[in-house]
């Protein structure tokens, strides 16, 4: 019988996608294991993007701790834990480390692991598993879901070469006629945000170069920023509000991509994407880009990096990426 292996990383949308490697990794180590991983329902489409994931188990703490005695939250969080009992997991590994998480893991049953109490989020939930693990929070984050899982079931890594392997197909968005670069601008914190006109003189260079400019967003505030980005720069496109697949089509058809410190920027690097993170108002060492292909990351907390400057990183990445793909540079 083919050992049955649980991952717990529900969210956010970056943590879900640096965490990925930690499939590939597992299956490497396990080829004929059966791979569960819990998400949170609004991020459930990152796990599908991954071949090496058999089976989504979908939580929805945000929306239930909205109601929480509500009969329809009661049902759903039964029938979560049928699935997870019914599952008989041989291991059930959580490498977020939050008290939701946690009880997830105790709820499978099952033999659990967590990081120890002094290297979690929410010492409390340390609590919950059956074995912890000192794993540092000062790790990138890349590096320490891949240490934990493989701390925990005994297989080695190259801790400076992760692995994605996810299978996207690309789709150009609807008002595209060529080569096109994403731009992700947009994060639910103001402090990680670019600023506006030097999109607008980032976009403008990159039509130069014969790249419409693709903009994403999520809210109405995000709409707004987008659009006035949009009006400014000839030929920009702003795609309409879309899942996460189709955002994936949309950036992995990409020439480029350039985006502050979010979720689909890390996406972009992620798919292979040639891709420029913008630090602003985050660490640069913890939460530069990673990827199998060519990325690069400018700026850091406090420190704002200029047009040219991300502009330059740009061109190296492309440069890079056709050299890799053996394909004539732009």
């Amino acid at each position: 019988m083919s050992r049955r292996i649980l991952i717990i990383k529900s969210s956010s949308m970056g943590d879900v996608i640096h965490a990925l490697p930690v499939a590939y990794d597992i299956k490497k180590a396990f080829p004929d294991c059966e791979l569960d991983w819990v998400v949170e329902e609004s991020f459930k489409d990152i796990p599908a993007l991954s071949p090496f994931i058999d089976r989504r188990i979908v939580t929805a703490f945000r929306r239930w701790r909205k109601h929480p005695l509500s009969h329809h939250t009661r049902e759903e969080f039964g029938e979560l834990r049928k699935t997870l009992r019914e599952a008989h997991y041989d291991c059930v590994i959580d490498i977020q480390g939050l008290l939701r998480t946690g009880l997830v893991a105790r709820l499978s049953g099952a033999e659990t692991w967590g990081y120890s109490k002094d290297t979690i989020r929410e010492p409390l939930a340390s609590r919950f598993y059956t074995h912890t693990l000192a794993v540092p929070e000062s790790l990138r984050p890349v590096r320490r879901y891949r240490t934990m899982a493989s701390r925990v079931l005994g297989y080695t890594i190259d801790p400076e070469a992760p692995h994605y392997g996810l299978k996207v197909t690309p789709v150009s968005p609807v008002g595209v006629t060529g080569p096109y670069a994403a731009l992700a601008v947009n994060t639910s914190r103001a402090e990680k945000l670019w600023p506006q006109q030097r999109w607008i003189e980032v976009a403008r260079e990159l039509k130069k170069d014969g790249l419409q400019s693709v903009l994403f967003w999520g809210s109405d505030a995000e709409h707004e920023r987008v659009l006035e980005i949009a009006s400014a720069v000839e030929g920009a496109v702003v795609m309409p509000r879309s899942n996460l697949r189709s955002l994936a089509q949309a950036i992995a058809g990409a020439a480029c991509l350039a985006g502050v410190d979010t979720g689909l920027t890390h996406l972009g690097a992620a798919l292979g994407v040639p891709s420029v993170g913008i630090i602003v108002g985050t660490s640069a060492e913890l939460f530069s880009l990673v990827s199998e292909k060519a990325c690069a990351t400018v700026g850091d907390k406090g420190v704002v990096p200029g047009t040219i400057e991300v502009l330059s990183a740009l061109h190296a990445v492309m440069h890079a990426g056709a050299e890799e793909s053996g394909t004539p540079g732009r």
